[in-house]
C-alpha cells in the first residue's frame, strides 16, 4: 500500500513539474490560433507577433496591432509587449501598449492602459481591461480631455463562438473653446454565440445615464436615459436570423425645454445566414477597393474591376431578397415641443424557390411594403428655408398637409408606389 502511496506522490509531482510546461506549449498555440481568428474574422485590425520567447513558466512577446480607416485607407499602428504566465491549469497574459511619441505618455503620463488574457487547458478564455483616467491639457488650444477610469471584462468559450462580456466608462468630459461635451455613466452588456462568420445571435444592451453639449451661444443641449436594446436569434438550424432593436430615450432637453420619452423600434426577419454572408463579404471587397485601389491598374482596369464588384453586389442583393426578407420599423414615436413624430414603415420580398432564383430579374419586382409618417408643421417653422421646401412637397404630392401636421402615407406593390393616394413606378435599380 505504501508503495503505491510513494508511487502515486512521485507520479503527481512530475505532472505538477511538467504541467507549465505543457500550459506553455498550449497557451503559445491558443495565442496563435486567437489572432488568426480575429484577423480573418474582419478587415479592419490586423495583430502581428512579431517574437513570442516561450520559457518554461512564461513567455515573452511582442508586436503591434494595425487598424485601417474604410474610408481613407490611412492605417495606424500601436506596437504591444506582452508577458505570460504558465501555471498548472492555467495561464495569463499581460499586454501592455508601448511609448512610442507624444501621444501615449501625454495621455497616460504614470500609467499605460492594459489588458489581461486568462485561459485555461479546456478552452476558457477571460480577459480584463482597464485604462486609466485621463486628465489632458493642450496648452496650445486651450482644450481639456477628463475621464475616469474605463474598465471591463469578457469571458470567450466554445472555441471563440461564445462572448459575454460588459465594458463600463464613468464619465468624461471634452472642451475646446466654447463647447463643452460630457457623457456619464456608459455601460456595455453582451451576450453573442457566433452563428456564422462575422454573424451573432444573442442579446446586447447598451445605456449612457445622461449626455450634455454646450456650445457657445446655442441652448444647451441635454439627454436623459438612453438605452439601446438587441435580441438576435436563430431560427431553422441556424440558416435565418431574426432580430429586434429598440432605441430608447427618456428626455431631451434643449434650454428651458424638455420633451420624451422617446422610441425607435427595428425589426429584421427571416435573414438568410449564407445569402447575407456572401453580400457582406462583397461589399466589404467594394470598401478596401475604393479605400486602397491598386496603384498598378489601369485606369480602364480598374473601371472593369469596379464594374465586376458592382454585378457582384447585385447578385448578392438578389441572393439576400429572394430567400425572403422583412425589414422595418414598427414604431417610431419622438416627442419635440411642437409635437409628437410618429408613425412606422416596413419592406417584404417573398422566399423564392431556390430553381428560380438565378433567373430572378429584379427585386423591386416582389417587393412589398408600407411607410406611414406623421409630424407636426410648427416644428419646421423655425427654418424658413426647410418650411418652403416641404411646402413644395406638399405641391408636389409628395407630402400633404393635413390642419397643422405634414403627412406621408405610401404603399410598394408590383413595381409601383402608391404615394398619398398616387401611383408611380419605382425605376429599375436592383
Amino acid at each position: 500500500m505504501k508503495k503505491w502511496i510513494l508511487a502515486g506522490a512521485v507520479v503527481l509531482v512530475v505532472v505538477i513539474l511538467a504541467a507549465p510546461y505543457g500550459v506553455g506549449v498550449a497557451t503559445e498555440q491558443q495565442w496563435q490560433n486567437a489572432v488568426a481568428r480575429f484577423n480573418s474574422d474582419q478587415p479592419i485590425a490586423t495583430v502581428v507577433t512579431e517574437t513570442y520567447e516561450r520559457h518554461y513558466f512564461g513567455a515573452d512577446l511582442a508586436g503591434y496591432a494595425e487598424v485601417t480607416d474604410p474610408d481613407t485607407g490611412e492605417v495606424h499602428r500601436l506596437a504591444f509587449n506582452g508577458e505570460a504566465t504558465h501555471g498548472v491549469l492555467s495561464s495569463s497574459v499581460n499586454l501592455e501598449p508601448v511609448r512610442e511619441g507624444e501621444t501615449l505618455t501625454a495621455l497616460f503620463p504614470d500609467e499605460l492602459p492594459n489588458l489581461r488574457i486568462k485561459s485555461w487547458l479546456w478552452g476558457t478564455l477571460e480577459a480584463d481591461f482597464n485604462v486609466p483616467a485621463i486628465d489632458l491639457v493642450d496648452d496650445a488650444t486651450g482644450e481639456t480631455l477628463n475621464t475616469t477610469e474605463a474598465y471591463g471584462w469578457a469571458k470567450i468559450t466554445d472555441a471563440g463562438d461564445h462572448v459575454e462580456a460588459n465594458v463600463r466608462w464613468p464619465g468624461v468630459i471634452l472642451r475646446s473653446g466654447g463647447m463643452r461635451a460630457s457623457l456619464d455613466d456608459f455601460e456595455l452588456t453582451q451576450e453573442a454565440q457566433r452563428v456564422a462568420d462575422s454573424l451573432w445571435s444573442g442579446d446586447a444592451e447598451m445605456t449612457i445615464a445622461s449626455m450634455d453639449l454646450v456650445d457657445g451661444d446655442q441652448a444647451p443641449v441635454h439627454l436623459e436615459g438612453l438605452t439601446v436594446t438587441s435580441d438576435t436569434r436563430p431560427e431553422k438550424d441556424d440558416t435565418k436570423l431574426s432580430s429586434e432593436a429598440s432605441f430608447l430615450l427618456d428626455e431631451v432637453s434643449v434650454g428651458d425645454d424638455s420633451y420624451g420619452p422617446h422610441r425607435v423600434d427595428i425589426v429584421l426577419d427571416n435573414l438568410d445566414v449564407a445569402a447575407w454572408t456572401r453580400f457582406q463579404s462583397v461589399a466589404t471587397e467594394i470598401q478596401m477597393l475604393q479605400a486602397q485601389p491598386d496603384p498598378n491598374m489601369t485606369q480602364q482596369a480598374l473601371f472593369q474591376q469596379q464594374m465586376m464588384l458592382m454585378q457582384k453586389f447585385s447578385q448578392a442583393a438578389k441572393g439576400v431578397a429572394a430567400a425572403g426578407l422583412t425589414i422595418g420599423m414598427p414604431t417610431i414615436d419622438l416627442k419635440s415641443s411642437d409635437g409628437d413624430i410618429t408613425g412606422h414603415w416596413k419592406l417584404s420580398h417573398p422566399a423564392v424557390p431556390a430553381d428560380q432564383r438565378a433567373d430572378m430579374p429584379l427585386i423591386v419586382q416582389q417587393l412589398t411594403g408600407e411607410l406611414d409618417l406623421s409630424a407636426p408643421v410648427a416644428l419646421f417653422q423655425s427654418e424658413p428655408e426647410m418650411a418652403a421646401n416641404l411646402e413644395n412637397l406638399v405641391q408636389q404630392g409628395i407630402l400633404t398637409r393635413d390642419g397643422d401636421r405634414y403627412r406621408i402615407e405610401a404603399e410598394v406593390a408590383d413595381m409601383a408606389v402608391n404615394l398619398n393616394g398616387r401611383e408611380m413606378p419605382i425605376p429599375p435599380l436592383l
